[in-house]
């Protein structure tokens, strides 16, 4: 989403640097809309992790397949979608791949990912990737947001939540409620390219709640 420019600019990355542009205050707006499906992956009753699925909305995903789909074909094969990877989705490493697990008071996130891939169908992309979860044990909270607010992620409307896998005595369950003991505090005049994260609360920031999905087990 955030790109390095290389000699050879795809037209997202033109939209980009033309919006950098813009008064820092358009910041505080997300320009990207993304519905969120989560696909737990259980073994012996326990989480070991997760895929997540994201699906753009058109315009995004306009962009991304006149950008990367270079033969045209309708689909990304493997060197198209190591070019998404590479020049798209790479940089959200930045954002902490907009995916955050919370035990107690503490919120971490994947310090890397695995299994990416992009799919296409009728002008919709997807991304689908791997997020590691075999270290937590016990109880968690998981979401995903932007908290720069560029990007709009929302769960998906029908089948958000998913478990697969070998659920032992028990099958896990979830809640989706917003955490109001633990918020997120964001700055609306950041630019686009501003990766800070705040702690506390001080004056000129705002208040977010993140939705986070509780599962037990």
């Amino acid at each position: 989403m955030k790109q390095n420019i290389k000699p050879a600019l795809p037209r997202i990355l033109i939209i980009c640097i033309l919006l950098l542009a813009v008064p820092a205050a358009v910041w505080a707006h997300p320009h990207i809309f993304i519905s969120t499906a989560l696909e737990f992956v259980v073994k012996s009753g326990k989480i070991h992790g997760v895929y997540e699925t994201w699906t753009f909305d058109r315009f995004f995903s306009a962009d991304i397949i006149q950008g990367y789909d270079a033969n045209g074909d309708g689909t990304f094969d493997t060197a198209e979608i190591k070019d998404v990877y590479n020049n798209a989705f790479i940089n959200t490493r930045h954002y902490a791949y907009f995916t955050f697990i919370r035990q107690g008071e503490k919120r971490s996130s994947p310090e890397k990912v695995s299994n990416f891939s992009v799919t296409q169908k009728e002008g919709i992309v997807s991304y689908r990737f791997y997020v590691d979860l075999s270290c937590y044990t016990g109880d968690l909270y998981f979401a995903v947001y932007d908290y720069t607010f560029f990007c709009d992620f929302r769960y998906a409307d029908v089948t958000p939540i998913t478990f697969t896998g070998t659920f032992g005595s028990k099958k896990p369950s979830y809640t989706i409620a917003e955490n109001k003991k633990y918020p997120v505090y964001y700055d609306p005049f950041d630019t686009a390219e501003t990766t800070l994260t705040y702690d506390q609360w001080k004056p000129g920031l705002q208040t977010y709640y993140p939705r986070e999905i509780h599962i037990t087990y």
